[in-house]
């Protein structure tokens, strides 16, 4: 590495280069690793003068000689050479996301309309942290440890100085300003949503509560026992429900008691983002926790289309013959190689088929109908509207029935071997055997060949009568993106467990990570609309990139190397790629003459810069 002189247009350059080897047409070539500006500009020669003095100055201290005319050896493996670098990359792309966004710019907006003692540096400072935080699939990305993580493991050019409390002040700002912000994000990229406002995706999941709830809280109700879908059901809970477009780009999100029914969050929170955006027409698309005769009604009653699926085994027998038995891919429609699709609508269905399918299980269950007052005929008039798809994948049918038989005979091996209903509970075989004397399991064949009738299909039911199969099944499928979400909601960017003392930083801690997946949705769309994965390993990848310090006497800083592909995908997003030397100029340091070969004291109090890109 040295320094070149450069003449362009009249006007003299110096840089830093690099001399490299090309492996194909084998010769050397240069690489600009730093501009460092003008050669006449004193502060390129200051800051070129303020390079070497900090790589004599870390020689000098590490007992390497400076000599003129010597060689100077670094040991990259040396852990005096290489120290643990700080996290630079994965901040730099949570940046990027929050900008391109617009949510950076609400920040900057909101500035001086609210009350908390938070600068608008360190609301921006403290907002960027925690979101990158939760990008960094560290198991603990609480708020207290966010800051210890920027405080002593981030690198941020010109750092603002944060306390724990700027943190929890920040939090405070944006749940008080989380409706204009979401709105802010919705405006600022209308172009993501308007293809796709008419389909709207939805789930619900559970987030369990470790911390002590703040008795004198005007929110009482949020904190709830309720089913568990983590399997924590000793530990109160609330319920997160999320919206996305049919392309999976993430809307909005509520937060309702832990005792809230699906159907109940979903209701609230479409009606609330149908009058928000001034929707005409929402299809709701749901997953199979959602089917229920009294959630169904409510859905029709409020007006809206629904596409959900429907947990086949919860059918009356009949109905489940009915459906299933017999399916023909040669009499089917085709959705694509391996799928087939049949339709029935239940206007077709005969009289007592609608009564003991129907309507007898919805007044048998009416005691939890929500909507007592509906009639029995505005009932059957809304049966009467629905259609039911099936669908049958015959290669998925052919792999569930091996390994049914694959299993019919270990477990008959099993019990042969080891005959105790002990051994059955431990591995979970119950579902499929029985106990006629209490102790000793035999096969449940009954059982097992029941199951049959469901292997290879899955069905959807619907109240729109415009929607073909085949886009039905298309829209159920692309209900994947919100499952994913929820898993990146609880688990990549760490939303629970929830420690908070107060019922408003809760919501505010999961509206931080909502902002997360709304950054991570982002990145990866970008880089690959198809596929999710490209994403994932790009944000991987910059949690490797580092800013690593030269010497503690100097703001001076080298980062890690980049791939080929991450350099890629950084110019697919349109990000900088950040030269190799950083100099962060935060506060006033003064070169010793010491460290200068005896020439006067440089001011090295220039204002934080990162250099120019390649």
């Amino acid at each position: 590495m040295f320094v070149r002189k450069q003449t362009v247009k009249g006007n003299t350059y110096i840089s830093l280069v690099e001399n490299r080897w090309h492996a194909v047409r084998r010769r050397h070539y240069q690489v600009k690793i730093a501009s460092l500006g003008k050669h006449d500009d004193p502060a390129a020669r200051d800051r070129a003068f303020r390079i070497a003095s900090s790589l004599t100055a870390f020689c000098q201290h590490n007992g390497m000689s400076t000599l003129e005319g010597s060689t100077i050896t670094l040991d990259p493996s040396s852990e005096t050479f290489c120290p643990t670098g700080l996290d630079w990359g994965i901040r730099e792309a949570a940046v990027h996301g929050l900008t391109r966004l617009g949510i950076l710019g609400m920040l900057e907006q909101l500035h001086g309309r609210y009350t908390a003692n938070v600068s608008l540096p360190s609301l921006s400072a403290a907002t960027t942290a925690m979101i990158a935080h939760r990008l960094t699939n560290r198991s603990d990305a609480s708020e207290r440890s966010t800051h210890a993580w920027y405080t002593d493991h981030l690198f941020v050019p010109g750092k603002v100085p944060l306390t724990p409390m700027d943190f929890y002040q920040s939090l405070d700002v944006l749940i008080d300003h989380k409706d204009a912000i979401e709105q802010a994000y919705f405006e600022g990229n209308r172009d993501l949503f308007s293809q796709s406002l008419d389909l709207v995706l939805f789930d619900a999941t559970s987030v369990y509560y470790w911390g002590k709830q703040d008795t004198a809280s005007d929110e009482k109700d949020l904190l709830q026992y309720g089913f568990s879908k983590d399997g924590k059901g000793n530990l109160k809970q609330l319920i997160v429900g999320v919206l996305m477009t049919s392309s999976g780009v993430p809307i909005a999100h509520e937060v309702y008691p832990g005792n809230t029914a699906d159907v109940s969050s979903f209701a609230r929170i479409i009606k609330a983002v149908r009058e928000k955006y001034k929707l005409e027409k929402v299809v709701l698309v749901a997953d199979r926790g959602m089917v229920s005769e009294e959630n169904l009604l409510i859905l029709e009653e409020m007006g809206l289309g629904y596409i959900v699926g429907v947990r086949m085994r919860t059918l009356p027998g009949d109905m489940q013959t009915t459906l299933m038995a017999g399916l023909d891919p040669k009499e089917m429609e085709q959705v694509n190689d391996h799928l087939f699709t049949k339709q029935y609508h239940t206007a077709n269905f005969s009289p007592e088929q609608i009564k003991t399918w129907f309507l007898d299980r919805i007044l048998k269950g009416k005691r939890k109908n929500p909507l007592p007052t509906m009639d029995i005929k505005t009932i059957e008039a809304h049966v009467r509207n629905r259609r039911f798809f099936v669908f049958l994948n015959p290669l998925v049918e052919r792999a569930t029935k091996g390994k049914r038989a694959f299993f019919r005979e270990i477990v008959k091996r099993k019990i042969a071997a080891t005959p105790t209903k002990e051994w059955i509970l431990k591995n979970g075989f119950k579902k499929y055997l029985q106990f006629p004397d209490g102790l000793h399991p035999t096969m449940d064949e009954e059982r097992l060949e029941s199951e049959e009738l469901f292997d290879g299909k899955w069905v959807l039911v619907t109240n729109q009568q415009d929607i073909a199969p085949t886009k039905a099944g298309r829209y159920y499928q692309t209900l994947q993106r919100i499952e994913r979400g929820f898993r990146d909601l609880k688990s990549l960017i760490t939303i629970q467990p929830v420690f908070h003392y107060t019922e408003k930083r809760i919501k505010a801690h999961i509206f931080v990570c909502f902002l997360a997946l709304i950054v991570k949705w982002y990145i990866c769309r970008k880089i690959n609309p198809q596929s999710l994965e490209d994403g994932r390993r790009f944000l991987e990848a910059m949690q490797e990139l580092k800013a690593i310090e030269v010497d503690h006497a100097f703001p001076l800083y080298v980062r890690t190397e980049l791939t080929q592909p991450v350099m890629q995908a950084m110019k697919q997003l349109g990000m900088k790629i950040p030269e190799k030397i950083i100099i962060d100029g935060r506060g006033k340091t003064t070169l010793q003459a010491k460290h200068s070969g005896g020439r006067p004291k440089t001011d090295m109090s220039t204002q934080t810069t990162l250099l120019d890109a390649v």
